[in-house]
């Protein structure tokens, strides 16, 4: 038996085989306070031991954790890129797919049918991809890049409910440029329609987990009793949104839950 990983240790994943651990395991997160579960439902990017094309777990499998999160009033969410692995997760009642960039026509019919939510990333082979130097796991990562334009065509064409996600791992330097890849997505949406997506759109998604959502107000809105999270912009992002792209200039004011972080213009 292999050294349990950082994550295990950690109690923020587990390795669970057959419904039965599946079952547990998802419990076991639930009562360790998690809002939502995630299950890997197909191969990764930058994990070593999985092919991209593979599916990670059955159907039943998968549906024992939707049933467990169901049970605490929430949903699964889950890791996979091909068609096959989304469509069997939404066939179980998995209600968010994260990636997804290998899905095709028919899995994207499938996600707007079934009202799923899917939380595509800007993922492109330019200056702000994750920097990646194993061959193979980089050979992984250009079937993903190069499937991004096709995948929000096709939830564009079937009007899939989109969130916005970056996926930002390994290199502390990219987080400081999400406005940038949040400006990115006028290549396929519209100013407006990017900022909703990021604030409202994700705020909906995150709503699902129901009592087990740990916000103690509601997200993605201005109006009395939200949490009053805040981004006061030196511009119109909606007429310019890379206003974004530079944060240090742009963003004058930043409020987390009514708490002022940075504060350009102070009184006096």
């Amino acid at each position: 038996m292999g050294h349990l990983s950082r994550a295990e240790l950690l109690g923020a994943a587990a390795i669970a085989d057959g419904t039965d651990e599946v079952l547990r395991a998802a419990r076991e997160q639930l009562m360790l306070g998690a809002s939502q579960i995630k299950l890997m439902a197909g191969g990764g990017v930058s994990s070593p031991y999985d092919p991209i094309d593979v599916t990670q777990y059955t159907e039943a499998e998968t549906r024992a954790a939707v049933e467990a999160a169901e049970n605490w009033g929430t949903y699964v969410t889950v890791h996979a890129y091909t068609p096959r692995a989304i469509s069997q997760s939404i066939r179980a009642g998995v209600r968010c797919i994260e990636h997804g960039q290998l899905a095709d026509n028919a899995t994207a019919e499938l996600m707007a049918k079934t009202g799923t939510w899917w939380s595509l990333q800007p993922f492109l082979d330019d200056e702000d991809a994750i920097p990646i130097p194993d061959p193979a796991a980089r050979a992984k990562q250009l079937e993903v890049t190069d499937g991004t334009e096709r995948a929000y065509g096709l939830a564009r064409k079937h009007g899939v409910k989109v969130a916005w996600g970056t996926d930002t791992l390994f290199d502390a330097s990219l987080a400081p440029r999400q406005g940038k890849q949040l400006a990115k997505m006028t290549r396929w949406y519209s100013p407006a329609e990017v900022l909703i997506s990021a604030t409202s759109g994700n705020a909906e998604l995150l709503a699902m987990s129901g009592p087990r959502n740990p916000y103690p107000g509601k997200l993605g809105v201005v109006e009395p009793g939200a949490l009053a999270d805040l981004l006061l912009v030196d511009g119109d992002p909606i007429a310019d949104i890379n206003l974004l792209a530079d944060p240090e200039r742009s963003l004058v004011a930043v409020m987390k839950d009514g708490v002022l972080h940075k504060n350009n213009n102070p009184p006096g």
